[in-house]
Parts: structure tokens; C-alpha cells; sequence
């Protein structure tokens, strides 16, 4: 499905653009909004900042991945991505593995006690979205997620560097 164009930039308050009156865009914010304070929260329980909270999240999502691609999708030089990974190991969140058939490739794995304590953190809120999806029906759920699929469209289409999929749920079925 083609989106339509993105609208010309505002040059005025965005309190006064339609949209920030409209409920839907509303409750998109209060998700953004709270996906922040979770991510939060999350990092004071594990010790680390957003940012490192971020590289934790790839990592627990897709699995070990080498440093580059991982300052890739966080948006820092490689310089920056080791800083992060350093505090990561040094928290006891991460290792570096080094590949059997190539010594200078690395790639940084979450640590099974780490993504373990992440997952109980999380859970309730986990098996509280879980029981949301559960009860969607066909049609509803298929609304929500083209809505949604939308949506992530826009964002990955006005982000700075673009940075395209990172996962898709929709692969996995």
C-alpha cells in the first residue's frame, strides 16, 4: 500500500497542527511517551543508560551482532559503540565472542542471566499486551496491524539515515 505523501514541514507550533488534537495521535503519544519511561525504568533496575538500554534491546531482539552493525542501528560512530559495549561487559549485561573461523571478527551477545532478568522485569507488561493482542479478532487485528505497519512506515521513512527494518514480525510466521 503507498502512503501518501508526507505533508510540507510546519513552520508553526505543532500544538496547532490537526493532528495533536486528533485521540488516535494522542494515545500514539502517551505510547511513545510511556515506551520511554519503561526503557527508563528498565535501565535503572539493569544500571546502564538509554543508550546502552537501546544496544540491549537489539541484542535480546536479533541476537549477537557484530559492533559495526549494532552502531548502525544505534546511530553512534564506532568509537561511541565501543564505549557502550564496554559498559555493557563491564555491568555484566554482555560478552565479546570472537568467531572460531575469523579472529578479528567479534560479536557482542547478551549474557543469558541479563536477558533473563530483563524478561522478568518486562513481563507483566509483556502478558498484559499478550492478553490486549489475544483478544483482537481477525478483521480488528488486521486493521490494527496495517494501521500500525503504517505507521512505522512513516517514522522509518522521515528518520535522518533512514534506518530501514530491523526486525519484522511479520517474518517470523
Amino acid at each position: 500500500m503507498k502512503l501518501p505523501p508526507p505533508p510540507a514541514p510546519a513552520t508553526e507550533d505543532p500544538r496547532n497542527l490537526q493532528i495533536a488534537s486528533d485521540t488516535v495521535a494522542q494515545q500514539l503519544q502517551q505510547i511513545a511517551i510511556l515506551t520511554r519511561k519503561a526503557a527508563g525504568h528498565l535501565g535503572t533496575v539493569l544500571g546502564i543508560n538509554q543508550t546502552d538500554v537501546a544496544a540491549l534491546e537489539h541484542l535480546i531482539t536479533d541476537g549477537p551482532l557484530p559492533p559495526t552493525e549494532l552502531a548502525s542501528r544505534l546511530g553512534v560512530t564506532t568509537a561511541g559503540i565501543t564505549q557502550v559495549i564496554d559498559r555493557l561487559e563491564r555491568a555484566g549485561h554482555v560478552v565479546r565472542e570472537r568467531q572460531l573461523d575469523d579472529k578479528r571478527r567479534v560479536l557482542v551477545c547478551p549474557v543469558p542471566d541479563s536477558v533473563a532478568r530483563t524478561y522478568r522485569h518486562i513481563s507483566p507488561m509483556l502478558e498484559g499486551l499478550g492478553a490486549v493482542l489475544g483478544a483482537l479478532g481477525g478483521q480488528d487485528r488486521a486493521v490494527v496491524e496495517a494501521f500500525l505497519g503504517q505507521v512505522i512506515e512513516v517514522y522509518r521513512s522521515t528518520l535522518p539515515g533512514n534506518t530501514g527494518p530491523v526486525s519484522n514480525p511479520q517474518d517470523s510466521r
